[in-house]
């Protein structure tokens, strides 16, 4: 697995990672960073849901479903509901089987389900495999 290189390095891809385990934050956020992406941290859906009114929408969001407060299906449903987001590709990370995905209707073709535990390099090949097929700017193609 390699860095990416078809971006400015300045202009590195923003992801979003909405973890409230501190110790999966940590092992998302450095790895990300070794592979040339810039994480943004948020600990609950409704500080990523507050901030995507305020700040520029992320390349990707990297996204847990068991959450303090709002739930991560929650927060996509809110993302796919709106016209400026609904094509920011969505990366769920769960401990909750890709079934539950299916049965909330969540999963379509800008978001992807990867089961806890799971291995940070095969997250990381799928946030550039995703990135990839959609494009940098989270643009469905």
């Amino acid at each position: 697995m390699s860095r990416l290189w078809w971006w400015p390095l300045d202009k590195a891809p923003v992801i979003w990672l909405v973890e409230d385990d501190e110790s999966i934050q940590r092992l998302v956020s450095d790895a990300l960073k070794i592979h040339g992406f810039q994480p943004l941290v948020f600990d609950t859906a409704e500080k990523a849901y507050e901030a995507l009114g305020t700040k520029a929408a992320p390349a990707l969001i990297i996204l847990d479903i068991l959450l303090p407060g709002m739930s991560g299906i929650d927060l996509v449903r809110l993302v796919k509901q709106n016209k400026a987001w609904e094509k920011i590709p969505i990366i769920v990370v769960s401990v909750l089987s890709q079934q539950e995905g299916v049965k909330d209707g969540i999963l379509d073709r800008t978001t992807f389900w990867i089961n806890k535990p799971f291995d940070a390099g095969n997250l990381i090949q799928t946030v550039q495999n995703v990135l990839m097929s959609v494009g940098q700017e989270g643009k469905a193609t």
